[in-house]
């Protein structure tokens, strides 16, 4: 049964089986987002991946604009599909400040399931879709709106009295 594993505070990640219509082949879908949104650009994390045999890592470095300047709005992501993971998994998750999460995968074709967590959680990691857009809503921190400087009265110029 797919289901949120466990409850983290900073970022939410989705895993799950796919199907890539280009390549015709099935893999395991790893998505990770911030928590936080972002008015002005939808960010991209900066992940640097190492990979031995079952063990998989994820090294957060940040965040990075994308390429593409345009505006919208949105949490930070990251996202890669893996062809050939089979099995159980172990998957660690680093912040750049050495923080981590590691957790166990089995995965299949048709569901992926996390068995066990260790670390205390910065990621709430869900396995099905549908219950991520679900709780997307409810665990989304909104951009707080900042006072323009510029326009505050005490900044204005004072108008002379004719």
């Amino acid at each position: 049964m797919a289901k949120k594993t466990h409850k983290g505070g900073e970022y939410r990640m989705l895993i799950q089986p796919t199907f890539d219509e280009t390549l015709k082949k099935e893999g395991t879908l790893f998505l990770i987002e911030t928590v936080k949104q972002f008015s002005s650009f939808s960010y991209e994390v900066v992940v640097e991946e190492t990979r031995e045999e079952k063990r998989l890592t994820w090294a957060l470095h940040g965040l990075r604009a994308p390429e593409l300047l345009m505006p919208s709005f949105g949490g930070a992501q990251f996202k890669k599909v893996y062809f050939d993971l089979k099995g159980t998994v172990t998957f660690i998750l680093k912040k750049i400040d050495g923080e981590a999460n590691e957790f166990k995968v089995k995965l299949s074709p048709s569901s992926a399931a996390v068995q066990s967590v260790s670390g205390k959680p910065f990621v709430t990691v869900y396995t099905s879709q549908k219950l991520f857009e679900e709780q997307r809503p409810k665990e989304m921190e909104m951009p707080k709106r900042k006072p323009d400087i510029k326009r505050l009265p005490e900044r204005l110029p004072l108008r002379k009295k004719p």
